[in-house]
C-alpha cells in the first residue's frame, strides 16, 4: 500500500511539472530562437535579456514543484526546532527589499520588540512561507503600493498578517487561491504559492484566512500556535 502511495504521489508530481513546464519551456525556445536570428546586436540584446528572466522563471517554477512533492501527504515531514520569528521575518524580508525598491513599493515589518514572537517551527518551510505571501503582495501591489508585515503573539500563537494595497480578490474567489495553479488576474506566477502556504500551515497545525487589508487590497492572516502542533489546520476565505 504505501509502494502504491508513493507511486501516485511521484505521478502526480510528473504530471503537474509536466504541466507547468510545457509553456515556459516553448516560450524559453522562441527566446533562443530570436536571438539566433536576430538582425543586430540590439535585437539579439533584447532576446537574450528575454531569455534570463525566462531561465529565472522556470528556476523559481522547479524549485515551486520540488517544495510542493516535499511537502505532500508522504514526503518529508518538518523538522521543527525552536526559533524567533520576528527575527527570521526581518531576515526574509531583506532579501525581498530590492524587488519592492525596483517597483517604488514600501515594505514594512511591524513587529512588538518585547513580546515573545518564538515558537517551534520548520525554518526552511516557514522562509518559503513568508517569501510566497510577502513576493505574492508585492507581485500584485502596483508600483508605489504598500506591503505591510504584522507579527502579533497571543494565546500561545503568533498571527502573521501580511497586507498589500493591491486590487485585493474578490469574496466569492477567495477560497480558490489554496487551489494548485489557480492564478488570479494577470498573475505570471504558477499558481502554487498558496497552496504551497496552505500546507506549510496545515503541518504546523496552523490556521490561514484571507481578509480585506486595511491597506486597500488583500490581507492574508495566518496564525501558527507557538508549541509543536498536534492537531491539523484549517483554511478559509473569510473577508
Amino acid at each position: 500500500l504505501q509502494i502504491t502511495e508513493l507511486l501516485g504521489r511521484e505521478k502526480r508530481f510528473i504530471a503537474h511539472a509536466a504541466h507547468e513546464l510545457r509553456t515556459p519551456l516553448a516560450v524559453l525556445r522562441i527566446h533562443a530562437q530570436n536571438a539566433l536570428q536576430a538582425p543586430d546586436d540590439g535585437d539579439r540584446e533584447n532576446a537574450l535579456h528575454q531569455l534570463r528572466a525566462g531561465v529565472d522563471r522556470a528556476t523559481r517554477l522547479v524549485a515551486q514543484l520540488l517544495t510542493l512533492a516535499r511537502l505532500d501527504p508522504g514526503g518529508l515531514s518538518p523538522e521543527h526546532q525552536r526559533m524567533d520569528l520576528a527575527a527570521f521575518a526581518r531576515g526574509e524580508l531583506a532579501e525581498l527589499t530590492p524587488l519592492a525598491l525596483e517597483r517604488r513599493q514600501e515594505l514594512t515589518l511591524d513587529a512588538p520588540d518585547e513580546a515573545d514572537c518564538s515558537l517551534e517551527a520548520d525554518p526552511p518551510a516557514i522562509g518559503v512561507l513568508l517569501q510566497n505571501l510577502v513576493g505574492n503582495a508585492i507581485q500584485h501591489t502596483p508600483g508605489g503600493g504598500r506591503v505591510r508585515v504584522v507579527l502579533t503573539p497571543s494565546a500561545g500563537a503568533i498571527e502573521l498578517r501580511v497586507q498589500d494595497s493591491g486590487p485585493g480578490v474578490a469574496p466569492e474567489r477567495r477560497s480558490k487561491v489554496f487551489e494548485r495553479f489557480f492564478r488570479e488576474g494577470s498573475s505570471q506566477g504558477a499558481g502554487l504559492g498558496l497552496s504551497i502556504v496552505a500546507r506549510i500551515v496545515e503541518l504546523h497545525g496552523g490556521r490561514i484566512a484571507l481578509h480585506d487589508s486595511p491597506l486597500g487590497g488583500l490581507e492574508v492572516r495566518v496564525s501558527l500556535p507557538q508549541s509543536r502542533p498536534t492537531t491539523n489546520a484549517t483554511h478559509t476565505a473569510a473577508r
